[in-house]
């Protein structure tokens, strides 16, 4: 009987029977996780076990921003609502906790992700049910390369890592002779691949190259390799802690740095303790996708925002991970407008350009074709006690 109304009538009979079919919910939105009132996004990270260090720090930093937010009135209207789940650094347990943000909380897009292992496993639920992904903090490649529509990292990626190292290291004078201690697993091989190659396109000489095994308790035997195969600098590419005990050794042997780490390391000042000797981090060196350590003015207004919503945490370089994320997020549904669809907000994401990335040592640059936001970082290193940010040229003294 309705066949000969026009579009126009057409229109708005559909509008008045899709708010009817729903009087008794409430009204009916455009997209799932969405509502006149909030946005939902579903989080994942690592709340219990071994790895829970990289879980709530983490987590809390991006969720400060959301909070802030919030407080100063929401995203056209719409404030955030965050549904949070444990992953346990494990794949299994990761995959089951997406699904659940997917299927059972109905969240509207995904931002989590510490352990990149754990993240890899999650990422076929993002492209099958079409719903967007952020990477908190995870840095494998292979999560964001090849380029997908549905996810996206604004951390700096391993790749990236590798080559802020590299580039450190060749700006020392008389280099010639270089060596690598690694963990023999993906997350090295990520770096050590790139690594490699540009140590052998610059002409350099790799003497040595020895493996620490994960949750190891002794370096010596590593130590004493690469002492015999006297290096000009060293790149260490393993987990906080066994870049802590390899400093130990180091010292204890007398093997001389410069030592050249990645992002795991940020946290020189818990190095530095956890070596049990302040003196044997002078030559140790690490990639920060950071721009200023805690403390530093630059960056004390993201301090201020963390402690405010969390102001029983301990502040660490951990806090800052997913401020980052949190920021371009935020852009991207403000850009994406009150009528907010995951395609808009997608669309809004493929469009970042020089977006604010916080406290990070970078701007947010995305494309259809690029989905790795952050690609600059730069390095720190420890002066009298304190983190400082080096920059990208070797240091005189």
């Amino acid at each position: 009987m309705f066949c000969d109304l026009s579009a126009v009538v057409k229109s708005f009979f559909v509008a008045g029977c899709l708010m009817a079919g729903t009087l008794g919910g409430g009204l009916a939105w455009a997209e799932v996780g969405v509502t006149a009132t909030t946005i939902k996004i579903g989080a994942f990270g690592p709340l219990t076990g071994s790895s829970s260090m990289y879980g709530y720090p983490i987590n809390n930093g991006a969720f400060a921003v959301y909070k802030d937010i919030n407080d100063q009135g929401g995203i056209n209207g719409r404030k955030i609502e965050i549904v949070h789940e444990d992953d346990g650094c494990d794949p299994a347990k990761a995959r089951a906790a997406v699904k659940k943000l997917i299927h059972s909380e109905k969240v509207f897009m995904v931002h989590g992700g510490s352990c990149s292992g754990a993240v890899v496993a999650t990422r076929d639920e993002y492209i099958d049910n079409k719903v967007p992904f952020v990477v908190m903090a995870a840095a494998l490649d292979r999560i964001s390369v090849p380029t997908n529509r549905y996810i996206f990292t604004t951390m700096l990626p391993a790749s990236i890592d590798a080559v802020v190292m590299f580039e450190f290291a060749k700006s020392k004078p008389n280099l010639k002779r270089v060596a690598i201690v690694k963990h023999a697993n993906e997350w090295a091989d990520s770096r050590v691949i790139g690594l490699t190659k540009a140590i052998k396109d610059a002409g350099l000489l790799l003497v040595a190259d020895v493996t620490v095994e994960p949750k190891a308790t002794d370096a010596t035997s590593q130590v004493l390799k690469l002492k015999e195969a006297t290096p000009d600098a060293i790149f260490s590419i393993l987990y906080p802690g066994e870049s802590a005990i390899f400093l130990r050794d180091a010292n204890k042997y007398g093997l001389k740095g410069p030592f050249i780490s990645t992002t795991g390391t940020m946290d020189l000042l818990d190095l530095s303790e956890r070596s049990g000797n302040a003196a044997a981090a002078k030559e140790f060196y690490t990639v920060s996708f950071m721009r200023s350590p805690i403390g530093d003015p630059d960056v004390q207004k993201y301090t201020d925002v963390y402690k405010k919503y969390f102001p029983n945490d301990k502040l660490q370089t951990l806090s800052f991970y997913g401020m980052s994320g949190a920021f371009t997020i935020i852009d991207a549904l403000r850009r994406a407008g009150p009528d907010l669809t995951r395609e808009k907000f997608i669309a809004a994401m493929e469009t970042t350009k020089d977006g604010n990335a916080g406290p990070a040592a970078c701007k947010v640059n995305l494309s259809k074709d690029r989905h790795q936001g952050c690609l600059e970082g730069t390095i720190w290193g420890l002066r009298d006690g304190k983190i400082v940010n080096i920059g990208m040229t070797y240091p005189k003294n």
